[in-house]
């Protein structure tokens, strides 16, 4: 009787599940193949190759020293370029800073003056011009006159030309109004520096360069020199601290840094990376460089890549422009932008047939509503999605052309609804 029942069970459930299938089997075949077909238009787009590194800048700077005890004026400001012996700090001792300060203003009121002053000279140049040949043609007269022995005419004529000359330095001259106040401006800048005498110090650079107030005690250490005696370990245990030098005016030592100069044009970033990463970064390669901290991009080039040390290596990274942007920085994350490619731009999935040494794929198009594989080239590709475009001498695919995103069921000249 047991056996009869297992036999009867059986039947039953294969029953059952032949049913579910009869019913269902469609349906999810549908759902599968049918519904889920994805299209898309071709469209243009970017795609770009990039590694992710934590850089750290190396500089040519020359740190600079207080010469004595004071409060120190900040006289440039950071990351200006300034000329060999250019005054870019003032030490200021046993007279209040508010002095030097109102010394510091009257300069600036001098030198806006006598721009001023040489604007207005453009401004009236037509009339001093005019002014200057009325005083020729009445010297002239003056000598016609002499020589006819006319005092009562000559006396007229030499008071129109004092007259015309006093009317031209009202305009520009020592009697005009501008230079009686830069004259006004100077004195009062002589008198502010006799209450100073001598209890101030300037502090001027040596040679011409970028001034920075961002000391972060590396600057002898991280030098050119440096990258090619480093190890990665050296590198990983550089920390830097946040150096809020965002100041005028601070008290300091006779010895201590204040500022550095940076003096060379060439500039490096070197990172750590992993053997394999490094293998993508090779000497000589030109890079984009895009600072995460601050959203700037700048160019460089790969120079210097080291033997691989317990499975990493040194990469350095030459560049020589936005240095006014990371004059204050020290430790950075940046993008290595190895590629950038763009054209018709697809999903990496929807190729077919990938044939990298070759460059070559193939994508699946609609013409009309039926399904075609055409080859194409590959410009550029990266993990998520591919820059193509069509092979040599072809015409194959186009801007707004339809294609399957999910080809991998699709067969050639299937009709697809």
């Amino acid at each position: 009787m047991r056996n009869v029942f297992k036999i009867k069970g059986i039947k039953i459930g294969t029953l059952i599940m032949g049913i579910f299938l009869l019913i269902y089997l469609p349906s999810l075949l549908y759902i599968t193949f049918g519904n889920t077909i994805e299209k898309d238009l071709l469209k243009n787009g970017k795609i770009e190759v990039v590694q992710n590194v934590d850089g750290i800048l190396i500089r040519n700077e020359k740190v600079i020293k207080s010469p004595d005890d004071g409060n120190c004026v900040m006289d440039a400001v950071e990351g200006e370029k300034v000329p060999a012996f250019y005054r870019i700090a003032t030490i200021v001792k046993n007279v209040p800073v508010s002095t030097y300060e109102e010394l510091k203003k009257k300069e600036m009121q001098i030198s806006s003056a006598e721009k001023a002053q040489k604007e207005n000279l453009g401004v009236f140049s037509g009339d001093i011009i005019k002014l200057d040949s009325e005083i020729i043609e009445k010297v002239k007269n003056l000598g016609q006159q002499s020589v006819r022995g006319s005092l009562v005419e000559s006396y007229d004529t030499m008071s129109d030309i004092d007259s015309v000359v006093y009317r031209k330095s009202d305009i520009f001259g020592d009697n005009s109004k501008s230079a009686q106040y830069i004259n006004k401006l100077i004195s009062e800048k002589a008198e502010i520096e006799s209450r100073l005498n001598n209890n101030v110090k300037e502090i001027k650079t040596g040679t011409a360069g970028l001034i920075s107030f961002a000391i972060d005690g590396y600057e002898s250490l991280l030098n050119p020199g440096f990258i090619k005696k480093a190890t990665p370990k050296d590198l990983e245990n550089i920390t830097v601290k946040n150096t809020n030098r965002d100041f005028n005016v601070i008290d300091v030592k006779k010895g201590e840094p204040i500022a550095k100069l940076v003096r060379d044009l060439n500039n490096y970033m070197v990172a750590v990376v992993d053997q394999k990463t490094g293998r993508d970064l090779t000497v000589d390669k030109q890079v984009t460089l895009r600072i995460n901290d601050i959203g700037y991009s700048m160019d460089a080039v790969i120079d210097y890549s080291s033997n691989a040390i317990d499975g990493k290596r040194i990469i350095s990274f030459k560049y020589n422009t936005g240095l006014d942007e990371t004059i204050g920085m020290r430790r950075i994350n940046v993008d290595v932008v190895l590629s950038s490619h763009s054209g018709l731009k697809v999903p990496r999935s929807c190729l077919q047939n990938i044939n990298i040494s070759n460059q070559t794929a193939k994508i699946c198009l609609l013409k009309g509503n039926i399904a075609t594989y055409k080859e194409v080239k590959i410009v550029g590709m990266n993990d998520d999605a591919a820059i193509i475009d069509n092979p040599d001498g072809e015409s194959s695919i186009a801007l707004y052309n339809t294609y399957i995103l999910n080809p991998k069921n699709i067969q050639e000249g299937q009709i697809i609804d």
